[in-house]
């Protein structure tokens, strides 16, 4: 860590790098290894301060106090930071990474200058760093620990255990309360969802710093907040369908166009008008498969296949997103996987793959594929390919992952895809359908070795600086003083750039955010998400696309509120997730035999491309072979049921039939 003691600090560039998880467990790597590890600064100092611009003003006058007091509108209204200048550097852990290589380093921009204005804090972004796109968190914490070359700050990792029995990083216990009150008030005590999460405590102690909370937490923690516009759990999985084929099986099916026209027009759907197309069964499904098929649709003289079994990824899209869909078991967060999930009739945690409907749909998804009905080809297409070819209507069912119609667009296509929603009951006398209690998708550690005590206060006030309303405002805002929105009496903003205000609020394209450094949540490589801390994700309270004036219905918004998260309430289960993945911090043992994942799905994959089936039972049986030795069995289970129950007693009696 470099620092620089002066006086009356202009504003310097500061960015704190981090990544969605909502991901990790409802994508290709949900449960994947999420370890950290990180490299510190090498001591030498620097005037970073000196010369930076004072664009958007030099806010208020007065000393900063040792805290950022709750009651900030705005951070125009905070004085500049009067003392040591900090620069840190961060390692930014997710699973095996690779995204900070590309995304933008976001320097000297008015939000960045903003936040050091206030703090006195940047990072050395060219001196940080994370997992390279192929080495894990474990193996890279291994190489730091050998080196001694510790971070000043880890994002994320399942490696709190390792990093506080071996003394790495700070006990914040205490140290919260004192000195981040902001983060105190939106996140009391009470909310034990996040608090008691096993990478951010142990026995009692905290030692990560949650950020990233999913925003689906807002309408319980804020009662002024819409639940419209911040939807709950649903129980229904959708897949989508090219539009074109979509109305030759069903000609009532709107087509993507209409859906736009509709939100355009209304600004919101019913619970009808989104489940427009009667698939209510598993049955239905595979039926209206069958039927496509028979449609035999060509491009370039090459008859279009139905749809995939592989992504080029593993088979969580197919074998817990669209499986669990299928067999009335979804939930958004994969709780009912195919590797544990809890089981009312048992009452226990079971093995998913072991179960006989399990395995009689995979045999399904198998002839599929025999039948010519799934692509042969995309059994061995690595993503990039996989990726092209679906934004290239080369399928005409997609699940898991989103097809981009814009492509389509370019491309002069006569079609579209839209979400077709699976109209299949929920099994609530046999599966969970956890209530979405708040849950953090980051979380922040400070490691001893590189910031030493005298220091750490100040590292904690920039965290909840940036934590704060007026941290959470700036990202979307700017600060008053940069002129960028008015404000009305009831503190609601409008902006004052057409630009930014086509961009942030209604949604279009363009770069004019990007030049001051705000908030985009695009997912671009030019998208500020990949460098940013923000309380909530991936829209906050204050993002304008949830909270303007001028309301206006965006043909581009249409599919996000075409959902039947927004369009209902439902029974849910109040109860911690199963998830075998979820219990490392409880049973370390776990962690050891998630390691042979790769294993696993390899097996499990061979058995999808059995040529017909007795070659299926003979590889099926040899998958549960693998899978036995590698340590999924029924001594881990009985593990995993174990530590779930101690876990989740406050809730057991909710989960049981």
């Amino acid at each position: 860590m470099t620092t620089t003691t002066h006086r009356r600090t202009t504003k310097t560039a500061i960015v704190l790098m981090l990544v969605l998880a909502l991901l990790a467990a409802c994508s290709g790597n949900e449960g994947g290894d999420n370890n950290a590890t990180g490299g510190v600064n090498n001591g030498e100092e620097t005037n970073a301060g000196a010369g930076a611009s004072n664009e958007g003003g030099g806010g208020a006058e007065g000393e900063a106090s040792a805290t950022i007091p709750v009651d900030t509108r705005d951070s125009s209204e905070l004085p500049d930071w009067d003392g040591k200048e900090l620069s840190l550097r961060v390692w930014f852990n997710q699973g095996t990474g690779g995204s900070f290589a590309g995304a933008r380093k976001y320097t000297d921009d008015l939000v960045s200058d903003e936040i050091a204005r206030v703090t006195g804090v940047r990072l050395d972004l060219e001196n940080s760093f994370d997992n390279g796109g192929s080495t894990t968190g474990e193996v890279k914490l291994g190489m730091i620990a050998a080196s001694n070359d510790w971070p000043d700050i880890i994002i994320n990792g399942n490696e709190l255990n390792t990093l506080a029995d071996n003394d790495k990083i700070y006990d914040l216990t205490e140290l919260i309360p004192t000195y981040m009150p902001n983060l105190s008030a939106k996140l009391p005590p009470s909310v034990e969802s996040v608090w008691s999460k096993p990478y951010i405590s142990r026995d009692g102690k905290i030692y990560g710093i949650p950020a990233g909370i999913y925003n689906s937490a807002l309408p319980q923690l804020y009662e002024d907040i819409d639940p419209a516009k911040f939807p709950q759990t649903s129980p229904y999985g959708y897949i989508f369908v090219r539009d074109d084929v979509l109305k030759q099986i069903y000609p009532d099916a709107k087509s993507q166009a209409e859906i736009e026209a509709l939100y355009e027009k209304n600004g919101q759907f019913t619970k009808d008008e989104v489940l427009d197309v009667p698939i209510r069964s598993e049955d239905e499904f595979f039926e209206f498969l069958y039927k496509l098929n028979e449609l035999a649709v060509t491009e370039n003289n090459k008859q279009v296949p139905v749809m995939y079994l592989s992504a080029g990824q593993d088979n969580w899209g197919l074998l817990t997103t669209l499986s669990g869909a299928l067999s009335g078991s979804y939930s958004p967060n994969g709780e009912n996987n195919y590797f544990t999930y809890w089981d009312k009739e048992t009452g226990r945690i079971e093995w998913r793959f072991l179960q006989e409907e399990f395995k009689e749909r995979v045999l399904r998804f198998n002839k599929l594929l025999r039948d010519g009905v799934a692509s042969k080809e995309a059994m061995v297409d690595p993503y990039n390919v996989f990726t092209e070819k679906l934004n290239n209507g080369e399928y005409l069912v997609a699940y898991q992952n989103t097809p981009d119609n814009n492509m389509l667009e370019q491309a002069g296509k006569p079609y579209r895809y839209r979400k077709v929603y699976l109209d299949i009951p929920f099994n609530y006398d046999k599966y969970v359908l956890p209530t979405n209690f708040p849950d953090t998708g980051s979380r922040i550690y400070i490691v001893k070795d590189a910031v030493s005590e005298e220091d750490l206060p100040q590292v904690l006030r920039w965290l909840d600086y940036q934590l704060s309303d007026a941290g959470e405002k700036l990202w979307y805002w700017g600060p008053a003083d940069a002129g960028l929105f008015t404000e009305d009496a009831d503190g609601q903003r409008s902006y004052t750039d057409p630009e930014l205000e086509a961009q942030l609020a209604y949604g279009e394209a363009g770069k004019k955010a990007q030049e001051y450094g705000l908030w985009v949540n695009d997912n671009s490589s030019d998208d500020r998400i990949h460098t940013g801390l923000i309380t909530f994700m991936p829209k906050g309270r204050f993002d304008p696309l949830n909270w303007y004036p001028h309301e206006k219905f965006s043909p581009k918004n249409a599919t996000t509120n075409f959902d039947m998260a927004r369009v209902g309430t439902y029974e849910t289960n109040d109860t911690n997730t199963a998830r075998f993945y979820s219990q490392f911090g409880l049973v370390p043992e776990a962690q050891e035999v998630w390691k042979k994942r790769a294993n696993f799905e390899d097996a499990l994959t061979k058995t999808l491309v059995a040529k017909d089936d007795a070659e299926f039972e003979r590889l099926w049986t040899a998958f549960l072979t693998s899978a036995e030795n590698d340590g999924f069995n029924e001594a881990m289970r009985q593990k995993i049921d174990e530590a779930f129950r101690e876990a989740n007693a406050p809730f057991m009696a909710n989960i049981t039939n």
